[in-house]
């Protein structure tokens, strides 16, 4: 194992302008070599807890990667980072597994820059295992109606209006993205896409590329610590979304329609898109997935994934973000889990577990009041 060269890629995401307070999205300074940091952490960790070895430092090599602006002129400055650098290029060209983590509108930057890696034979993924961890990614676009916001309304950054760009999957940038992330996922790249709960900025259903459908995505859901309770209804049901997704079956608009009221500052002010990445359990599900899963690992994460399957195409359907989604679809997509034979089938425990919760469940806020209205049919079920 001393042997192995290991690859850490980060890159980070966008920055506001100075005036603006960067408690939410996080500071400009470090976030990349952040990211490659705690991955490298997290892999060492893996090797010492499930195979008792200790990695040496000098196996894992550290390419933090940081440039502000557009997501095509990152990912142009980026790329002449990487190959204009001998050493980082040869760390690249020459590693055993790469691993790439990466931060809301790094999500789409990091997408097609390893796009371009693979295609011109950078990154050789028949003999690099590639793991890419995408944190908040920005992928169909930030809340609606941030687009007022002083950030964009004042600040009028070029950048900040582009990631709205990203709520119509028809738009020149989206339509990149996605070419990319098809891309990627055919030929083999581990993606694992984790949402914050608590999210200012990036929806639910955003993070998690809601619209996008491929056996080599894992999606996961981080939860601020102060927040988090094992019998808490709402968590539970998301996760429970989640687990749908992650075994291939339709979550049926749960997750879609759920995010936004999970919006902001939902629980408390703290947490949200920030704090995502100060969480080490976040980096640690990179090398699970990968040197776990097949074709790396034994493990199978769903019959889907057998043999070929997992280099099929991506299903990416089209997708516009609304100001307002139509509150009423919230009880048709849980009805539609309800009567779902594929979930009643494997889910079924879960199901009745989320019906107790359910019933115990009483919010004090005004949103999640006006949510178990809508969920109230639960109850007819019991």
């Amino acid at each position: 194992m001393a042997k192995k060269r290991f690859v850490v890629i980060g890159v980070h995401g966008w920055f506001p302008s100075k005036f603006v307070l960067r408690s939410v999205v996080g500071e400009p300074t470090g976030t990349s070599a952040k990211f490659c940091d705690e991955t490298a952490k997290a892999i060492r960790h893996y090797f010492e807890v499930e195979h008792e070895l200790t990695l040496p430092l000098e196996c894992i090599t550290l390419i933090p990667l940081q440039w502000e602006g557009k997501v095509m002129d990152r990912v142009d400055k980026l790329y002449h980072f990487l190959v204009d650098n001998p050493a980082s290029l040869e760390a690249v060209k020459t590693a055993d597994v790469i691993f790439w983590t990466t931060h809301s509108q790094g999500t789409p930057v990091s997408t097609i820059l390893m796009d371009r890696l693979l295609d011109e034979n950078l990154i050789q993924l028949h003999r690099q295992p590639v793991c890419f961890l995408a944190m908040a990614g920005i992928a169909h676009g930030p809340f609606p109606y941030l687009k007022g916001n002083l950030i964009v309304k004042y600040f009028e950054a070029d950048a900040a209006r582009e990631l709205f760009d990203f709520m119509d999957s028809k738009s020149d940038i989206s339509q990149r993205f996605h070419q990319a992330l098809a891309s990627i996922l055919r030929q083999g790249v581990k993606t694992i896409l984790v949402g914050s709960m608590q999210d200012q900025v990036v929806p639910l259903y955003s993070a998690i590329m809601a619209n996008a459908q491929h056996p080599n995505i894992l999606r996961a859901l981080y939860v601020d610590g102060h927040v988090y309770s094992d019998d808490d209804f709402l968590i539970n049901l998301i996760v429970f979304a989640l687990r749908l997704r992650n075994a291939g079956l339709s979550d049926h608009g749960l997750l879609l329609h759920t995010s936004e009221v999970l919006a902001g500052n939902l629980y408390a002010w703290e947490g949200g898109h920030s704090t995502i990445y100060e969480e080490p359990s976040v980096y640690s599900l990179a090398p699970t997935l990968l040197f776990n899963t097949a074709p790396v690992g034994p493990l199978v994460r769903s019959p889907q994934q057998h043999g070929p399957s997992t280099q099929k195409d991506a299903k990416l359907d089209a997708f516009t973000a609304r100001t307002r989604w139509n509150p009423y679809y919230l009880t048709w997509a849980m009805r539609g889990i309800f009567d779902d034979p594929q979930i009643n089938q494997h889910f079924s425990q879960d199901l009745d577990r989320l019906r107790h919760l359910f019933d115990g469940w009483h919010p004090s806020s005004t949103k999640l009041r006006e949510i178990k209205f809508r969920l109230e049919p639960i109850k007819a079920r019991l």
